[in-house]
């Protein structure tokens, strides 16, 4: 659909999987940055690499450090629906954050402001990011508490 620049790491596709569904997928990133220790084998195309989970896990943390989106809650909650044993690997990987600027963007996404900041998203319930805002906010209060 669209050509990569000239660094490989921004284009569109569609991938069409074997059962024949197409999927668009959308490059924004270079993975020549990434150590080749934190890419695997797509499972669902052959040749191609993509970041592993936990890597993923930890640039959506990462993302929400910078307030990039509402969106990056809504994605650090699905890892974790879809596979719960990633929970001890999140709240490390938050642990390891500045926590005075990590409560300040945290507590700075109002219900509001999430509702907005998802609307362009059709397939996003603003609830999710809601939920991983709450459940990040609850580990870092516990996490103060213990150390106090």
């Amino acid at each position: 659909m669209q050509a990569p620049d000239e660094f490989g790491s921004s284009f569109q596709g569609v991938l069409t999987l074997p059962n024949g569904e197409r999927i668009t997928i959308e490059v924004l990133s270079n993975y020549e940055d990434v150590p080749a220790s934190d890419l695997v084998d797509s499972t669902t195309s052959h040749g191609i690499k993509r970041v592993s989970l936990a890597r993923y896990l930890a640039d959506k943390i990462q993302c929400v450090v910078k307030r990039v989106e509402a969106r990056d809650l809504v994605d650090i909650m699905f890892v974790l629906h879809v596979n719960p044993s990633m929970e001890e690997l999140a709240h490390r990987l938050l642990a390891d954050q500045d926590t005075l600027l990590l409560v300040e963007r945290l507590l700075a996404w109002s219900d509001a402001d999430i509702e907005k900041d998802l609307r362009a998203y059709d397939d996003v319930s603003p609830t999710d990011a809601q939920e991983a805002r709450d459940l990040l906010l609850e580990w870092i209060k516990t996490d103060v508490a213990e150390d106090a």
